[in-house]
């Protein structure tokens, strides 16, 4: 799958747990009165809002990366969406108090919060490959709420029960789209798949026309190594999967550096034994320790060949 195949997918992804939530937000207005728990149908959706996307987002995130689902990183997915949910719901519903006089002003406050901390919250998972990814998706938490915010503030007296739907599907879809979108615009470099001799590979990722984005900073993983035979973790690195025989579970390292970009073989294979056994070839020569990449360089790893692409033109 490509870069904005994935972009889409986790949009909608995004949009259905914003619907979902104001599902749930309608079926608790329904059945509350008074005023006194006026604050309960936005708490009940901010709560489900969270939920959803941070077991939805990591669903789909283990799904493209490897053959299984972690079940116990998808559970911690929703449990940290949860927690931000609620306290977003908290937050809202002492905006909604404070700004008792200003309705429109407290749900625009309440939804950039809301999407903000769910978004912080989401982008907790990848704080120990580029901390910076925290903020891409706290900052797309932000824009999705005051999307959804705006809109009620433009519709919400005319078609209420549309706006507020829409309004919610906007902050779904917002803290997705920026979860995957900074990566693409910020991206100095990426890996494409070009073509396997193991059939497995070639299946799963030449039909999709898979990518890998990288950022200065990041350190990603070249393995076979699926999730399942990791230490299950939410906070995980940045890991290029292929399914490869011929690829270690652990096979190489590619990292960016003071604006330059290398590959080396992963410890676990830079030995004697490792290097008889596992293919890693930079234009053609093998890389017995690291190499730095130039773009359009042609990288062999096991049976699997892939292109790095600088974004500027790159390393020459």
């Amino acid at each position: 799958m490509s870069l904005y195949q994935t972009l889409y997918y986790m949009s909608v992804t995004g949009g259905m747990a914003g619907l979902f939530a104001w599902a749930l937000q309608a079926v608790v207005a329904a059945i509350v009165t008074g005023d006194g728990a006026a604050w309960l149908p936005d708490f009940a959706a901010a709560c489900v809002l969270g939920l959803l996307i941070g077991s939805l987002t990591v669903t789909f995130s283990e799904r493209l990366s490897s053959s299984r689902v972690g079940v116990r990183t998808v559970a911690a997915g929703g449990a940290i969406g949860l927690a931000a949910g609620v306290a977003s719901g908290f937050g809202m519903a002492w905006i909604t108090h404070v700004l008792a006089a200003q309705p429109l002003l407290a749900r625009l406050l309440s939804w950039i919060l809301t999407g903000g901390l769910i978004g912080l919250a989401l982008g907790l998972r990848w704080v120990k490959a580029n901390r910076m990814r925290v903020a891409h998706a706290c900052v797309g938490g932000l824009i999705g709420g005051a999307m959804g915010g705006a809109l009620f503030h433009a519709l919400g007296s005319r078609v209420p029960d549309l706006t507020q739907a829409i309004g919610f599907v906007l902050i779904g879809l917002g803290i997705c789209f920026g979860v995957t979108l900074a990566p693409i615009l910020l991206r100095d470099g990426l890996l494409r798949f070009v073509s396997s001799g193991d059939a497995r590979a070639q299946a799963k990722l030449g039909r999709a026309g898979k990518e890998w984005e990288i950022q200065q900073g990041d350190s990603c993983l070249v393995g076979s190594e699926a999730v399942d035979l990791q230490k299950t973790r939410f906070a995980v690195g940045l890991q290029v999967f292929i399914p490869d025989a011929a690829i270690a579970p652990r096979h190489a390292v590619l990292f960016g550096q003071d604006g330059r970009f290398f590959v080396a073989r992963h410890g676990d294979i830079n030995n004697q034994a490792g290097l008889a056994r596992y293919v890693l070839r930079v234009r053609g020569k093998t890389v017995t320790t690291s190499q730095e990449l130039r773009d359009g360089d042609d990288i062999l790893i096991g049976r699997t060949a892939v292109k790095f692409i600088a974004r500027t033109g790159g390393a020459q």
